[in-house]
């Protein structure tokens, strides 16, 4: 995935389904090189590079 992507994505008003390495997960920010992203279902959230990021 682009960062662009990922911005218009945290900006939609739908519910996009966004994997990372096979895990659903929820975009809470952008960065320079990485999104902050919460695994759903739990409280886990990381940073990962846009590209491993997939969108359904």
């Amino acid at each position: 995935m682009e960062k662009q992507r990922a911005q218009e994505i945290i900006n939609s008003p739908d519910k996009i389904a966004v994997f990372h390495q096979g895990k659903a997960v929820w975009i809470e920010g952008i960065e320079s090189t990485t999104a902050n992203v919460t695994v759903m279902g739990t409280c886990h959230t990381m940073n990962v590079p846009f590209q491993e990021l997939k969108e359904n």
